[in-house]
């Protein structure tokens, strides 16, 4: 069995064969090692840390050493989440077939999710920390976003909370954007997540898919006919 996080079933959804070569294959040209990082994901690896960084200061009650731009900008939003909620830094959540929580690495995980910032207060409230551009959330009742998968995911955990809100935070813009959910959702957004797991695990073809990514997929001529490269 794969376990999914939203960024397996989101490359899935991009290209069955891409999923293929960066999960069960794994390509060597699909594996990005710390040294070949692009800037900008070494700048969103960088910033995550040093939020996690602020949040446990604070809930320590230790002084900010924390001084980058994007903490500063992020920082009024933080401390106004903790005066109304009870804060948990990053967590990462493997949960089985039944939703319930098993270790990361357990051979029972079936999907797996990390969430960035956790409250809990008046709702359940889930951050995910975003950085570069800011894009509307795509997410839908049938086709189900990351927002969507953290909800499940919380709801799961935390069966004491009828109202779940679940948000990106544009660390880049000071904005955000939430997505909020009833616990009358989760059966319907469950079955969706099963349909995909079940869906995905069931498939030994992994066909190619021509889309708007193609160009900038690490993908060879030898191992993909839709690659440029």
């Amino acid at each position: 069995m794969i376990a999914l996080s939203y960024s397996r079933i989101s490359d899935y959804r991009q290209c069955p064969h891409k999923f293929d070569m960066k999960y069960l294959t794994k390509e060597p040209n699909f594996q990005v090692k710390d040294e070949d990082k692009s800037p900008a994901l070494i700048r969103g690896g960088n910033i995550h840390k040093s939020l996690e960084r602020y949040v446990r200061n604070k809930l320590a009650g230790l002084p900010n050493d924390v001084t980058s731009p994007e903490v500063m900008r992020t920082a009024p939003l933080i401390d106004m989440i903790m005066e109304s909620y009870n804060v948990s830094p990053e967590k990462q959540i493997a949960i089985d077939s039944n939703f319930k929580e098993v270790s990361w690495y357990s051979k029972d995980a079936y999907f797996r999710v990390i969430l960035d910032l956790i409250g809990w207060g008046p709702d359940l409230l889930l951050g995910d920390y975003k950085t570069g551009k800011m894009a509307d959330y795509t997410g839908s009742m049938t086709v189900l976003g990351q927002l969507h998968m953290s909800a499940v995911v919380g709801f799961s955990l935390w069966p004491e909370y009828e109202m779940c809100s679940s948000v990106y935070i544009y660390v880049d813009h000071k904005k955000s954007i939430p997505a909020r959910f009833k616990r009358t959702d989760l059966d319907q957004m469950k079955e969706r997540l099963i349909i995909e797991h079940d869906m995905i695990n069931a498939d030994v073809v992994f066909q190619e898919k021509k889309n708007q990514y193609c160009r900038w997929c690490e993908a060879t001529r030898q191992q993909c006919k839709h690659s440029s490269k």
